[in-house]
């Protein structure tokens, strides 16, 4: 009952709970010598009895009483290759149904993961009463999954919608950079109110959904819910079984559920490049929680209050931690960042205003060139691609087809990146995905010939933003990495929503060193009075032809930080600088036309 399709990738997060606070509602702590049956039911089987034999996903466990210790305070679920039932495996499940049941609040769980292919356990929650009918009309929530062939990603989904095979589902992924999930204990949870769900690792949120991103569908989590703690084998998640990881254990320290949200921290990306500022968000902070914050080697930590950080970055990542006291309590909230080498525009895929590297072919819903509605220092371009999304069309998609992406690996390795500049008034939290093809890749045949898909995820509503696409996956790995002709953008995906996207500047991005597309220099007259300048300068120039003109302004690696197109006409132009944002430095302004490019230094007091 829980096949996955999966989506955001925001955070690396690492942290505990060092007291037990006083909003507390229900926990077992597993102190005892066995398992409190006032507080969990022991489910054996195949799921044969159910009507869903292997579990409705072709699970390869038996799940036995035998496979649950309670020792050294630790919930212990073990699965062993052991033959029983008709199984080649046994495991154990346990669920809280009618003995500890809830609705709405913190609900967290303590876990170390086992190691090892083929692995499957899960923190999950179903309906209780299931008053809107049988799976999954009546709502799942796993509040955390896990399969030991994937174990650098996290997942996090709910399951809503019509009987199979016409369920629905919508989630998020979380992947870790430096070491996978397994072997150290990790808090996994959810803040659940009426209208609202968000998953949380270790104190830091990797995804939201609400009511809005169920398409039209019955949101069904508003009624009581029970826990399950089980681990599966294999399954068509679990995926293919290694034969030397067994016995493998999962150890759960608490299951704790709060009347409240304990604080959690909150950050746009966990990639940033050298130089570059990130603000850290704490949240449910008490009013007299005292805060203190650390960075990595290198970075300069300014804090705002208790509540905030501004963090700019060195050549080192690392860890940005909070210590939150607040009384009796204390919370070490940390949060994994990673620094990406500075890139610079190897050329724009899709550009509303100039020749872009790849040529539009169709859409679901109706895409139209249209003025930028709200310019701002993001994007000021004259023109901008407005997208009404087909709310008809679960899988929604705009189709290009190019031939400027010679290495789709690079991407896939971060060593070269994917940007768009978004506007749009859909919820907080909504993922883009990129996907690159072959020429293999047809309509009915996923994943032939799908070499890798990316995922950016919408931070603001209302105004325009710059985001970076984060590697998600690779459907089709066998896929050459010099065959890509098709690029595939999908807003919203799996989801039956009609919002309207204004998007511009698809761009590929890499080092400076990287084939970056310069075009010859040209000798016209560009100057910037004063230079050095303080907070306002003015730009005067004369370009050599009339048309379109681009002014870049970019830091010395490259990294481009304010973007202007204009019409030019014969004679001397003048434009009006507002430098008030950048710090004390020297920069470089380029203006592009479409026989050359001329570029000054200018030197910001």
């Amino acid at each position: 009952m829980k096949n996955l399709l999966c989506g955001t990738l925001l955070l690396l997060a690492a942290a505990s709970l060092h007291a037990q606070c006083t909003n507390l509602v229900w926990s077992d702590e597993f102190d005892g010598d066995a398992l409190n049956l006032g507080n969990w039911n022991i489910q054996t089987g195949d799921g044969c009895d159910l009507g869903i034999c292997g579990w409705g996903n072709d699970e390869a466990q038996y799940y036995r009483e035998q496979n649950i210790t309670v020792e050294d305070g630790l919930l212990k679920i073990t699965a062993k290759r052991e033959s029983f039932g008709g199984k080649a495996y046994t495991s154990a499940r346990i669920t809280t149904k009618d003995k500890q049941d809830f609705k709405f609040g913190h609900l967290e769980a303590r876990i170390r993961l086992p190691e090892g292919g083929g692995l499957w356990p899960a923190f999950w929650m179903l309906s209780t009463d299931e008053v809107y009918g049988g799976w999954p009309q009546s709502g799942e929530i796993d509040i955390m999954e896990w399969v030991g062939n994937e174990p650098d990603e996290l997942l996090g989904t709910i399951h809503f919608g019509q009987p199979w095979p016409n369920n629905s589902l919508s989630g998020s992924e979380l992947r870790r950079r430096y070491e996978d999930w397994s072997g150290e204990f990790h808090t996994f949870a959810v803040d659940w109110t009426a209208d609202r769900i968000t998953w949380y690792v270790d104190g830091v949120s990797y995804g939201t959904k609400t009511r809005n991103d169920l398409g039209g569908q019955r949101w069904p989590f508003d009624q009581d819910f029970h826990f399950l703690l089980n681990m599966a084998v294999g399954g068509t998640l679990g995926g293919q079984i290694a034969s030397d990881i067994f016995p493998a254990t999962m150890e759960v320290d608490y299951v704790r559920v709060y009347e409240m949200s304990p604080p959690t921290m909150s950050v746009a990306s966990n990639t940033v490049t050298a130089g570059e500022e990130a603000t850290f968000t704490l949240n449910n902070l008490g009013d007299g929680a005292t805060v203190s914050w650390t960075g990595p080697n290198g970075a300069i930590v300014i804090a705002s209050g208790n509540s905030s950080a501004r963090v700019t970055f060195g050549s080192d990542g690392g860890e940005v931690t909070a210590i939150v006291t607040d009384g009796d309590c204390e919370y070490r909230l940390s949060t994994e960042i990673f620094v990406a080498p500075s890139q610079a525009l190897l050329f724009s895929l899709e550009n509303f205003d100039d020749e872009p590297e790849a040529t539009y072919v169709f859409s679901n819903g109706d895409l139209t060139e249209v003025a930028n509605p709200e310019p701002n220092d993001v994007n000021n371009s004259a023109l901008v691609g407005r997208y009404a999304r087909d709310g008809g069309t679960q899988f929604d998609v705009i189709v290009y087809e190019t031939e400027a992406i010679d290495n789709a690996d690079e991407y896939f390795d971060n060593a070269k990146t994917f940007t768009i500049d978004v506007n749009t008034m859909a919820a907080v939290g909504t993922e883009i995905l990129l996907q690159l093809e072959s020429s293999r890749a047809e309509g009915d045949n996923y994943p032939v010939g799908r070499h890798s898909r990316y995922v950016a995820t919408t931070t603001v509503q209302g105004e325009w933003e710059r985001l970076t696409f984060v590697p998600l996956d690779q459907p089709d790995a066998s896929t050459p990495t010099g065959s890509i002709a098709k690029l595939i953008l999908l807003f919203n995906s799996n989801t039956r929503t009609n919002d309207v996207y204004f998007y511009d500047n698809l761009n590929a991005n890499g080092e400076a060193t990287d084939r970056v597309r310069v075009l010859d220099a040209v000798d016209f007259p560009l100057t910037v009075l004063p230079n050095p300048a303080g907070p306002t300068a003015q730009l005067r120039f004369t370009p050599p032809v009339a048309g379109p003109l681009e002014l870049l302004l970019t830091d010395l690696h490259g990294r481009q930080l304010q973007r202007l197109s204009v019409r030019a006409v014969a004679g001397e132009h003048r434009e009006h600088l507002d430098l008030s944002g950048l710090p004390a430095g020297v920069y470089l302004l380029t203006a592009r036309t479409a026989v050359g490019a001329r570029t000054v230094r200018l030197v910001r007091q």
